[in-house]
């Protein structure tokens, strides 16, 4: 009974062994493709991107909007413009300087000026 297992078993191996070094071909019909390139003569004009502008304000604390590595203060300065300054570990210069802030606040910031629509915007490079 044992060697009529051990027979059955080598059989199975040399089967699988077998069946898996058939070559196997499936007949494809060969497909012919053709490219062709168009070129076209196009001037692209090269425009370079416009300038951060360096901005520093001052003012205070209105409401804050924590984010991923950072927060979002939107302040008021004395002349009763309205900013939103991203403060980030990434952003500043100095990683060091990075520092929460509590609403009613004084903070004074420098960094990349921008508009999104009518809010004025800044990346905070330095805390002052």
């Amino acid at each position: 009974m044992k060697s009529h297992i051990q027979n059955l078993a080598m059989m199975s191996a040399v089967i699988a062994f077998a069946s898996c070094n058939t070559a196997k071909t499936d007949a494809k019909p060969e497909i012919q493709t053709e490219t062709t390139v168009s070129e076209t003569d196009t001037a692209t004009a090269i425009t370079e991107e416009p300038k951060a502008e360096t901005k520093s304000v001052e003012g205070k604390v209105q409401e804050i909007q924590n984010g991923k590595d950072g927060y979002t203060a939107k302040i008021e300065t004395a002349d009763k413009e309205i900013y939103f300054v991203t403060i980030s570990h990434s952003n500043l210069k100095d990683h060091t300087q990075y520092k929460s802030v509590k609403v009613g606040e004084t903070l004074k910031v420098s960094g990349d000026s921008w508009k999104a629509d009518t809010e004025n915007h800044i990346t905070v490079r330095e805390i002052q």
